[in-house]
């Protein structure tokens, strides 16, 4: 399942949804960005149960701004609204691998209500 891009005004009802929520935040200016794109793509493949979307910080400027995010690219994790974790920087499918599966073990509350998600 492709990551979805996300606009400002489908946002808040994006985080009203049950289950985990991973965002990559990017700019198509930045090289580490582009590098992810791929990544975060093939993990969201492999799990379908979290919903993956990408939020384009020149184009949706308030969601960025909302959550502080002052470095990209930056994923963020959110869980019934609410922002749970997130890492920053360029990940291998290895390492992003492994955080999905930290957060996912940490949110049981997201992942008890993934399957509306689907």
């Amino acid at each position: 399942m492709a990551a979805e891009d996300v606009k400002e005004a489908n946002w808040d009802q994006l985080l009203s949804q049950d289950g985990l929520i991973a965002a990559d935040f990017w700019a198509p200016w930045c090289q580490f960005c582009v590098k992810l794109a791929p990544v975060f793509e093939e993990v969201s493949n492999d799990y379908p149960e979290v919903k993956f979307v990408k939020v384009h910080v020149e184009n949706e400027p308030g969601i960025a701004s909302k959550y502080g995010v002052q470095g990209i690219p930056v994923i963020k994790f959110f869980c019934k609204g609410m922002e749970v974790a997130s890492v920053l920087g360029y990940r291998s499918k290895e390492q992003l691998t492994q955080d999905v599966k930290k957060i996912m073990s940490e949110q049981e509350q997201c992942r008890a209500n993934a399957s509306k998600m689907k």
